[in-house]
C-alpha cells in the first residue's frame, strides 16, 4: 500500500532528513499520487508539456526564439491558474495559438518594413522547404494545418483551439491543402 503524503509528519521525520529532507519526500510521494490517477501537479505536467509547446509554437510563428518565448509565456501563465484548469493541454494549444497569432500580427509590419540584414549566426532550428511553403499560408489555414498534420488533433480540438466551429476548420484545411498543392507543384 502507498504511503500518501498525509502520513509524513515534519516532526516524525524532520530530526532525520533536516527541513530540505522532508520537502524532497513530499515532492515523491506528490509525484507517486500523479502517477496513481490523481491530477498531476504543474511540475509533472510542465515537464511533459514544454517539448509540444515549444514545438508548436515554433512551428505556428516559424521562428524558434518567438516560439521558445511564446511556450515560456503561456506555461507561465498557466502555472498561475494550474488549480482552476480543468483541461490543461486544450488550454495550452488553444494560448499556444492565440499567442502565436498575436506574435504574428505584431511582427507584420516589421516583416513589411524591414529588410533581413544579416543571419544571427546562432544554430537555429531548421525548417524545410515544406515548412517554408507552409509559413506563407495567411495564419489560420497555417493553424489548421499544423494542428492537425503535427499536433494530429481532430477537427472538433481545433475548432477549440481556433475558436471557431468545425466546418471553418474543414473549409479552411480544404483553403490550405489546395493553396499548398499549387506551390508544390510549381
Amino acid at each position: 500500500m502507498p504511503i500518501r503524503p498525509e502520513s509524513v509528519r515534519r516532526r516524525k521525520f524532520g530530526n532525520l532528513l533536516g527541513e530540505s529532507g522532508v520537502n524532497s519526500v513530499v515532492r515523491i510521494l506528490n509525484q507517486a499520487d500523479a502517477l496513481e490517477g490523481s491530477p498531476p501537479s504543474f511540475d509533472v505536467w510542465f515537464v511533459e508539456a514544454w517539448p509540444r509547446a515549444f514545438k508548436l509554437a515554433a512551428f505556428l510563428t516559424h521562428d524558434a526564439q518567438a516560439g521558445e518565448d511564446i511556450a515560456q509565456d503561456v506555461l507561465t501563465e498557466m502555472s498561475r491558474r494550474w488549480d482552476s484548469l480543468d483541461v490543461p493541454d486544450a488550454y495550452l494549444r488553444r494560448a499556444i495559438t492565440n499567442a502565436s497569432w498575436n506574435w504574428k500580427r505584431h511582427t507584420r509590419t516589421a516583416d513589411r518594413k524591414l529588410p533581413l540584414l544579416a543571419s544571427s549566426g546562432r544554430d537555429e532550428l531548421r525548417f524545410d522547404h515544406l515548412a517554408d511553403v507552409v509559413a506563407r499560408l495567411p495564419f489560420r489555414q497555417r493553424a489548421v494545418v499544423v494542428l492537425r498534420y503535427y499536433a494530429d488533433l481532430s477537427e472538433i480540438e481545433i475548432a477549440d483551439a481556433l475558436g471557431c466551429r468545425p466546418g471553418t476548420v474543414k473549409s479552411l484545411a480544404s483553403r490550405a491543402l489546395a493553396a499548398l498543392s499549387k506551390e508544390i507543384s510549381s
